[in-house]
């Protein structure tokens, strides 16, 4: 307990030190004086150059008014890794789908996984539930399967390790992985978020349409929605480097592993077009992502519901004036949000995978700036 509140603390003081007043940018031009896109620009460059932070694009928007920023070696219409907000992508799919008539979220896996797949998937104090695992609960992360890199508390993040064991994240290593960590607790009987639950959402994808996953998000989202620089990762797709602690690392060998999970690339154009769509109705009908069913996961402030994440931290320390967000971040710093009090989206990437509460520190600030 004294090392989980450790931990809270720790947090609680970077998000404290995050909403100190910045200093200006220049003794001479007074923050206020520049346009919004300026002084989202210019609070960027005040974090470049330091071992966390070497570039990032910000787009938000609210009504009529379109804000876009980007700092460091980025660009703000540049393609970048989206990580886990493919998530949403995957979970959009699945409840198109599932309008179709092609699958229920009541299927369970075994209807789609084989017996030498599923079995031993999900085994909890001696007992097995590997086929009562179904579509839904794997949508909101509440199979009560592990993790495939649970140690990124001491040190050694999901990125450093998919980059180092890249070749071996395959869909079977995957599952080998799962049963050898065994299940966390009774599928149905909590929420724990692991990226396996979005792998075998896109194997079920792929064997339902008999198709390939890239297909299908082609056919359900990236033609209707026109998004043009979207696509899923493959041999040879270039992004711009990682930064890992304090060094850029070469995410691409590993992101046709990450598939469903957090193999697709995008712009944060393209990514508000989906956010919006996502959140409004424009892909699927608004009852698949019904706010009542979020639940907390194992991250600080965090619940997880049908394909998306919530961070409030309002809900639990209300003398953070914080804004809550509704939507999916990425291990690597990617971003897309929306708050429903404002009706204010935002979309980007910090690029890095140092400092988790960094994006979280900038979207409220920059939040704040559009707001006034």
């Amino acid at each position: 307990m004294s090392l989980l509140m450790g931990k809270l603390n720790i947090l609680i003081s970077t998000l404290i030190f995050g909403f100190l007043p910045h200093q200006e940018v220049s003794d001479y031009i007074a923050l206020e004086s520049l346009d919004k896109d300026e002084q989202i620009e210019n609070l960027i460059f005040e974090q470049i150059d330091n071992e966390n932070l070497y570039s990032a694009v910000f787009h938000i928007e609210q009504g009529d008014e379109v804000i876009r920023s980007a700092a460091g070696n980025l660009e703000t219409d540049e393609q970048f890794s989206i990580a886990s907000v493919t998530k949403m992508f995957t979970a959009s799919v699945i409840f198109q789908m599932a309008e179709d008539g092609l699958l229920t979220m009541d299927d369970t896996i075994d209807m789609y996984l084989t017996p030498e797949e599923y079995s031993g998937l999900h085994v909890y104090e001696g007992v097995e539930y590997s086929e009562a695992i179904t579509i839904g609960q794997l949508v909101s992360q509440t199979t009560g399967l592990p993790a495939y890199a649970e140690n990124e508390a001491e040190g050694l993040t999901l990125v450093e390790e998919s980059i180092d064991n890249g070749a071996s994240f395959t869909f079977t290593s995957k599952l080998n992985s799962a049963k050898e960590k065994g299940a966390r607790f009774i599928n149905g009987e909590g929420a724990y978020y692991a990226d396996l639950n979005y792998d075998i959402l896109g194997e079920i994808i792929e064997r339902v349409s008999e198709d390939t996953l890239g297909s299908q998000y082609e056919q359900y989202i990236f033609e209707p929605l026109e998004l043009s620089d979207t696509f899923l990762a493959e041999a040879g797709s270039e992004v711009p480097p990682v930064v890992v602690n304090g060094e850029e690392r070469d995410i691409t060998p590993i992101l046709e592993n990450m598939h469903a999970s957090g193999g697709l690339i995008s712009t944060s154009s393209d990514l508000m077009i989906f956010l919006k769509s996502f959140f409004n109705g424009g892909m699927f009908d608004e009852s698949f992502i019904d706010p009542d069913t979020l639940e907390d996961i194992q991250f600080y402030f965090h619940q997880y519901g049908n394909g998306f994440m919530n961070f409030d931290v309002s809900a639990e320390v209300p003398v953070f004036d914080m804004h809550p967000l509704a939507g999916h971040a990425g291990i690597n710093g990617s971003f897309a949000f929306y708050n429903r009090e404002l009706d204010l989206y935002i979309t980007g990437t910090t690029n890095q995978a140092s400092n988790p509460m960094l994006n979280y520190e900038l979207i409220q600030q920059f939040i704040d700036i559009a707001e006034e």
